[in-house]
């Protein structure tokens, strides 16, 4: 048996409705439910939603509405929000050395993490590498007009930088997850100019990668390490374009030659954040 609709009348505008709504009063009066009642507390606003109170667990009708707009590809506003909504818009990244070099970071001690609404860039150091953590959180600054958040990890001695923003992975050219199962590598614009291909080396020899001497033996290394072959062929294909000798392992590479380590060293200003 269908019940009787009533209509009532809005205070404000004389306007009948089946209800009065608090989306009504905003958008034509500026005015909120609350002060409204307060202002007209003697108001019949209506019967209350057919549907208040009621979950999808005891109301069939919710649970018909769920299972309606979960098979339907848009929902009712969704023209609306397009048309209307304001919609962010990122800039591209702008190719460079400190994006070269912030790129070699993210491939050797970073990950991306994709999440519902957004991702997160998170770069994680030794609590004692103070310089390097600030070096590290000055180029995520300059790269995407933004500064990270720092935090200490909780029973743990490592600093983890982090950024939050939609479309990291997309602008920056690399997978969000695991950086081995993606195969991950430079990306090619890298090898166009020869400043960006040492800005990236230095990033990946700073964080996965160590300078070894041994002045008893009167021996002396520079080595990369990485699980990722991808990785380290890029690696090994820059620094033959930078004319160096080196020795390409199953999980490393390394120098070895005396001169052009320390060349090499010096390239790439190693660990050097002033």
């Amino acid at each position: 048996m269908w019940k009787r609709f009533i209509m009532v009348k809005c205070n404000l505008c004389n306007q009948e409705f089946g209800r009065i709504t608090e989306t009504h009063l905003w958008y034509k009066h500026k005015m909120h439910f609350s002060r409204f009642i307060k202002q007209f507390p003697e108001v019949n606003i209506g019967p209350m939603s057919w549907n208040k109170g009621d979950t999808k667990a005891d109301n069939p009708g919710l649970l018909r509405l769920s299972n309606t707009l979960r098979i339907k590809k848009e929902w009712n506003f969704s023209k609306w929000q397009r048309e209307k909504r304001p919609v962010t818009k990122y800039k591209k990244l702008l190719k460079g050395g400190n994006l070269s070099e912030l790129i070699g970071i993210i491939l050797g001690d970073g990950n991306l993490n994709k999440h519902p609404r957004t991702e997160n860039l998170r770069i994680t150091r030794n609590s004692n590498d103070t310089g390097y953590i600030e070096h590290v959180s000055s180029l995520i600054t300059k790269v995407f007009y933004k500064h990270p958040s720092i935090r200490k990890r909780n029973d743990e001695n490592a600093i983890s930088v982090d950024l939050y923003q939609c479309k990291i992975s997309e602008r920056l050219n690399i997978p969000c997850g695991n950086k081995i199962k993606n195969n991950v590598g430079v990306p090619d614009w890298v090898f166009l100019n020869k400043d960006y291909m040492r800005r990236c080396l230095k990033g990946l020899f700073e964080t996965d990668g160590c300078f070894h001497e041994d002045l008893k033996n009167y021996t002396r290394c520079m080595e990369f390490k990485n699980n990722c072959a991808r990785l380290r062929k890029d690696a090994h294909n820059i620094l033959l374009k930078l004319g160096f000798n080196l020795q390409l392992g199953t999980n490393y590479v390394r120098l070895a030659r005396r001169n052009e380590v320390y060349r090499f060293k010096e390239l790439i200003d190693f660990r050097n954040y002033n």
